[in-house]
């Protein structure tokens, strides 16, 4: 069905890996290599969006020669960061939507839409506003806008990288149920373990790291002194039902706290009412006894494209404190990224230039949202690094995620949100 020969995709200087690979109906093929070797650059030339030497054939003949908007009505194409791809403000009209452009009947764009929603589990929301949705709910969206194409290909781009613990084996179970019915799958990542779904065939692109060493630091704030005071605070959108109910707890200079959760417990809210995006409609949160406020506390969204201005990460992080940004980066190895385009990097290395430029703003509290979604373990632990290394200068730092093994890499403490409350007990409620 899909046969890659000798493929190589070429941006200016830098070239993908070579790659030979087929997929037959009803097949699942991954690719597995680390962030920044050239995954999502292979997907995108497969449905035809980028430029490619050599092979790519569907169906016998060369995808170059297909025309675009049939070839994305057979290979539908699932990004990592979704937000960049959604159209539409209501759930039910995003997942519609490929349908009704591919110009279906209004009987079958409706079928077909149920049942794509209803795979991804976010049937019951249909009738959402999709900013509304956490992360891991646009993700499923973004697989759900795919489904609903009812394509033979289905390209995914680190699929589960947003998705929590529970949502990820019934997604994957089904996708698994749909290969059995002739649907093929090309997903990336990068580990076998983070995958979800067995695949038939694997390519491996190069390495992606160690896994988490729990025993890398000495989990212990370097002062008793309290930094951030969270008192009884509730928030509600709209005035609707609540998100977050009576939540308090307390955070010390150098400390760090990951609030683990499932997708739309409302973590990323609550992030957003400590950096004092929003305001809580009852209680109070304090930093050093001050309202909080930017940029006493910076939030870093989960989708660093909406954080980064600049063209390049120097240019990004020029400023006050850009000889110290600059040294830092290249501490932890990455000076070869301060002059590439912004555009051209992964999502991996965006979040890293996302995270230190926050840093290097000097705030007295750091909101980190998801930091290491979609991230291979190299550069997973470049940012617990970048993390342990704000700690040590007395910045307290707030990580929602739903990686519980880089919480607990990395965390003096770990707190649970669940039903809108705050648990210390995260081990015992999750049967861990």
């Amino acid at each position: 069905m899909l046969k890659i020969e000798s493929m190589k995709v070429k941006r200016d200087e830098w070239e993908s890996p070579e790659v030979n690979f087929k997929l037959s109906e009803g097949e699942i093929c991954a690719i597995i290599g680390p962030s920044g070797s050239g995954k999502t650059s292979i997907q995108l030339s497969i449905i035809g969006l980028l430029p490619y030497q050599g092979s790519i054939k569907y169906r016998g003949i060369e995808v170059n020669f297909i025309e675009k908007r049939y070839l994305r009505s057979k290979i539908a194409y699932v990004p990592d960061e979704p937000e960049s791809y959604i159209l539409n403000n209501r759930v039910f009209d995003e997942a519609a939507f490929g349908p009704e452009n591919l110009g279906w009947l209004p009987r079958e764009v409706i079928e077909s839409t149920i049942q794509a929603l209803e795979i991804v589990g976010l049937l019951s929301l249909h009738n959402r506003e999709v900013p509304t949705l956490s992360g891991g709910q646009k993700q499923r969206l973004a697989i759900a806008d795919a489904l609903s194409i009812k394509p033979e290909i289905l390209l995914l781009d680190n699929p589960f990288s947003n998705i929590d613990w529970e949502g990820r084996r019934p997604i994957s179970k089904t996708l698994e149920e749909l290969c059995s019915k002739g649907l093929s799958i090309l997903l990336t990542g990068y580990s076998l373990e983070e995958l979800y779904l067995k695949p038939d065939n694997v390519l491996f692109i190069g390495e992606v790291g160690e896994p988490y060493n729990e025993k890398s630091y000495n989990h212990a704030p370097s002062t008793t002194k309290k930094l951030l005071e969270v008192n009884d605070i509730s928030f509600s959108y709209h005035r609707k039902e609540y998100v977050l109910k009576r939540v308090t707890f307390t955070a010390h200079k150098g400390e760090v706290i990951s609030i683990i959760g499932k997708n739309g417990v409302g973590k990323t809210t609550l992030l957003k009412v400590l950096a004092g995006i929003y305001k809580p409609s009852r209680g109070v949160v304090t930093i050093n006894g001050r309202k909080t406020r930017p940029p006493l506390s910076i939030y870093v969204s989960q989708n660093p494209s909406t954080f980064l201005t600049g063209q390049t990460p120097r240019e990004e992080l020029s400023g006050s404190r850009s000889v110290e940004a600059f040294r830092f980066i290249e501490e932890i190895g990455l000076s070869y990224l301060l002059d590439k385009p912004i555009h051209r990097l992964s999502l991996g290395e965006k979040r890293i230039i996302s995270i230190v430029s926050a840093l290097y703003m000097n705030p007295l509290l750091l909101c980190l949202d998801e930091p290491t979604s979609g991230l291979d373990y190299r550069l997973g632990n470049k940012i617990g690094e970048i993390i342990r290394s704000a700690a040590a200068k007395d910045t307290a730092i707030i990580v929602a995620t739903h990686d519980i093994s880089f919480a607990k890499a990395f965390s003096d403490r770990i707190l649970l949100l669940e039903d809108g409350v705050i648990h210390e007990d995260w081990r015992e409620k999750l049967q861990l």
